[in-house]
């Protein structure tokens, strides 16, 4: 068989394989070359991209220059007139299927695969016809790097996002997820295209928020707040683009529950300290007037001609006593610093006091349990505690019905040292549970709202923490005593 030139076009006239010179084109009549044929001539033999064809026996009947080119790596003879598994034995491979789909469906197969003639990446476009098929391909391998370039970059971005913290996502702007960092899937799932408002929300329309600036020519970055399931977040909305130029948000929601709860601790002790500060100022002042005013009183109640006035003497030395206890409770919550602190078992405390609040419980018809298990000693203001638990099992009592009954428990866990105390009152009501502490709150006809201020005071003092559970069947205080700290 004679080689091909360079110059050459190869194709096949029914069973002959015909090399024919490019002066000899002319002469197209007398080989019969029809105007396909001519085709074929003015536009593959010198295109970069590959061609060649093959008859309905799988021959090879015509090679474009490109594509000679690149069959010479893998063999030296000339390939038309071959066979295609002469050139490829493995006749299982995606190009041959392929090829036979596009044969057997007459209809055009296209398709994107590695080739051993290009040792890249070839989009290959397959054209059947009667006679056989039409192959085209062109390397695609600098498109595909640069396609696993922005894959890579896609992937390293990714990663980047799944490693901020909160609930991260990108979003267009009609609020379709089209990603979501791990965070988010923990809690919410899969977001599968869905839009964030539905998701987040449950609603069918968009959050008025999340279109704030987004409407103006200047897209802005936005902030703002939300509660997601009894959650604050804080929301950062940046405005960015797909490597397409489409329009996206990057969302970040941070969960900064914690420091609203921090902010209003701070601001309960700000509420705190002014009262101290004001008590302070004052109670010394008061006090003094007041301890001349019952001394008098006292005098002048032993007096003969005063007799009868008796009971209201006795009322009015009362009344005093209150008030002055009301100054104990304010310069209680005033204190900042406490000392004569020493090393104290909880128990005995508790034991100490169980005669004092069982008194009290049998006079209200009301009983008291102590379920004390051993713990570790603590370094407490012995006084402190002592008014701190008379303070919180008093106002148990008081909050129960006759045969009510009052726990009072101690156990340890991981971390701290707990005193518990449980009452089955009626529980407190969920807008005042946020709220317990404030001076002056009460819900007592006759309370000054001062006793479990000064409970929340000493327990900061102590850095103890004081957490509530309340429901319709009654209330648990939990005092909190971290280990190992020492006040």
């Amino acid at each position: 068989m004679k080689m091909i030139a360079e110059n050459e076009i190869l194709y096949e006239e029914e069973d002959e394989v015909v090399s024919l010179e490019e002066s000899d084109i002319s002469k197209h009549e007398s080989l019969k070359l029809g105007k396909s044929d001519l085709a074929i001539h003015d536009v593959f033999p010198n295109t970069s991209d590959y061609f060649y064809m093959l008859d309905g026996q799988w021959r090879f009947t015509y090679v474009n220059n490109s594509a000679a080119m690149i069959f010479s790596k893998i063999m030296k003879q000339n390939v038309v007139g071959k066979y295609y598994w002469d050139i490829f034995p493995t006749a299982d491979d995606l190009y041959f299927l392929k090829f036979s789909e596009a044969k057997l469906k007459q209809k055009h197969v296209y398709f994107e695969a590695f080739s051993v003639l290009t040792d890249g990446w070839v989009r290959v476009n397959v054209y059947p016809s009667p006679e056989g098929i039409s192959v085209y391909f062109r390397d695609i391998s600098e498109q595909k790097r640069y396609e696993q370039s922005l894959e890579d970059e896609r992937k390293r971005l990714y990663a980047i996002l799944n490693g901020l913290p909160g609930l991260v996502y990108l979003r267009t702007r009609e609020g379709r997820i089209v990603f979501a960092n791990q965070t988010f899937k923990s809690i919410h799932g899969e977001p599968n295209n869905g839009n964030c408002y539905s998701i987040l929300f449950n609603k069918e329309e968009p959050c008025s928020y999340c279109h704030k600036g987004i409407e103006s020519e200047t897209i802005i970055s936005n902030q703002w707040q939300c509660v997601i399931k009894d959650t604050i977040y804080e929301v950062y909305q940046h405005p960015c683009e797909d490597s397409d130029g489409t329009q996206l948000f990057l969302m970040q929601l941070l969960d900064i529950t914690k420091r609203k709860l921090a902010e209003e601790e701070i601001a309960r002790l700000d509420q705190l300290n002014l009262v101290g500060e004001l008590a302070a100022s004052i109670a010394h002042e008061v006090r003094n007037p007041m301890t001349t005013v019952r001394g008098f009183l006292q005098i002048l109640k032993t007096r003969d001609a005063l007799h009868e006035n008796t009971d209201y003497f006795d009322l009015m030395i009362s009344e005093l006593d209150r008030a002055n206890s009301i100054l104990t409770e304010f310069l209680s919550i005033a204190k900042t610093k406490t000392k004569l602190y020493a090393t104290v078992k909880l128990n005995d405390l508790v034991e100490s006091l169980y005669p004092l609040v069982l008194a009290d419980a049998t006079n209200q018809d009301k009983q008291v349990v102590l379920e004390i298990e051993e713990v570790a000693e603590l370094t407490l203001n012995e006084r402190e505690m002592r008014q701190l638990i008379l303070n919180l099992t008093r106002n148990g009592l008081e909050a129960m019905h006759t045969k009510g009954t009052l726990k009072i428990k101690t156990y340890q866990d991981a971390n701290s040292i707990v005193l518990a105390v449980q009452d089955q009152g009626t529980g407190i009501g969920q807008e005042m549970l946020g709220r317990l502490g404030t001076p002056f709150l009460t819900t007592k006809e006759e309370g000054t709202g001062l006793g479990l201020a000064t409970c929340y005071s000493i327990a900061e003092r102590h850095n103890a923490k004081i957490e509530v559970e309340s429901s319709a069947s009654g209330t648990t205080f939990f005092v909190r005593f971290k280990l190992g700290d020492e006040s």
